[in-house]
C-alpha cells in the first residue's frame, strides 16, 4: 500500500473503533501509546540520511539515532 492509502486505512480503523465503542484498553492505540514513532513522507528520494538529520534537527533537540525506511520506497 502507498503511504497515503495506509493513512486512509488507519483513519477508517479509527472511525470503526469509535462507531463500535471499542474500549481504549483493547484499541490499537493502547498498544502504541508509549511509542515515539512517527510517519513522515513526501521527501525527495535524492535526500540522504544526513539531509534528513539536518531537517529534523531544526525541530527536535536530537535527531533520531536511526531511520526506518520502508521497502516500498525503493526506486
Amino acid at each position: 500500500f502507498s503511504p497515503l492509502t495506509k493513512v486512509k486505512l488507519i483513519n477508517e480503523l479509527n472511525e470503526r473503533e469509535a462507531d463500535l465503542g471499542i474500549k481504549e484498553s483493547v484499541s490499537w492505540h493502547n498498544v502504541y501509546r508509549d511509542s515515539a514513532w512517527i510517519f513522515v513522507g513526501g521527501f525527495p528520494y535524492e535526500l540522504t540520511e544526513g539531509d534528513l538529520i539536518c531537517v529534523f534537527s531544526q525541530y527536535v533537540l536530537a535527531p533520531p539515532p536511526d531511520f526506518l525506511c520502508s521497502g516500498e520506497l525503493q526506486h
